[in-house]
C-alpha cells in the first residue's frame, strides 16, 4: 500500500501555513509513505492525488471551532449544502479538485482529511500558538494511521456528512 501524505496552505500566511508545519514536524516516514508539501494547488491537486492507494490531506480549515482544533473528515463532507463549494474555476480548492478527480477516475481508494481550525489567516509568516501547540497531537494522530491498513482506519473518528462541512482555507 501506498500513502501520501499531502500538506496544503501558504506558509506566508500565518495559520495557512499548518499543513507544512505537520509534515515537518512528522517523525521520519515509514517505506511506501512519501510527504509532499502541495502549497495551494487548486486544480492541480489532482494530478498529485494519482498513483497512491490512501491520501491524508493536512489543511487549514473554518470550522467555526477554537483555534487549533483539529477534525478528521472524509470527502463526503465537502459535499454537503454546507460546504460552500461554488463551481468556480478561478477559486478552485480542494473540494473542487477532488470533484474533479472522481470525474476522471483518478481518485485513490482512501482519502482521510485533517482540517485545523486557524486562528490568524493574514499576510504574515509563522503560526499562533493556538495552532502550533496543536502539531504534536496532530502528528500523532496521522502517525498511527500510517502504522494501520485501510480498513482498520476507515470509519473511525470521522465526522459524519451530516454535520456543517469545513471551508478549507
Amino acid at each position: 500500500m501506498t500513502t501520501l501524505i499531502l500538506a496544503l496552505g501558504n506558509p506566508l500566511r500565518g495559520d495557512d501555513g499548518v499543513g507544512a508545519a505537520v509534515l515537518d514536524a512528522l517523525p521520519a516516514l515509514p517505506a511506501g509513505v512519501t510527504g509532499l508539501d502541495g502549497g495551494t494547488p487548486g486544480l492541480g491537486l489532482v494530478l498529485s492525488l494519482q498513483g497512491y492507494d490512501r491520501v491524508i490531506i493536512v489543511d487549514a480549515a473554518e470550522m467555526g471551532e477554537a483555534p487549533g482544533t483539529w477534525r478528521r473528515f472524509t470527502p463526503d463532507c465537502l459535499r454537503t449544502p454546507n460546504s460552500d463549494l461554488r463551481g468556480t474555476l478561478h477559486d478552485a480548492g480542494l473540494a473542487e479538485a477532488l470533484v474533479l478527480g472522481e470525474a476522471l477516475g483518478v481518485l485513490p481508494s482512501e482519502i482521510i482529511i485533517f482540517g485545523i481550525q486557524p486562528e490568524e489567516i493574514g499576510w504574515a509568516p509563522g503560526l499562533t500558538r493556538a495552532v502550533a501547540a496543536a502539531i504534536p497531537g496532530l502528528c500523532e494522530a496521522i502517525t498511527g494511521l500510517v502504522a494501520l491498513q485501510p480498513r482498520q482506519a476507515a470509519g473511525d473518528g470521522y465526522l459524519k456528512a451530516s454535520m456543517p462541512a469545513p471551508k478549507l482555507t
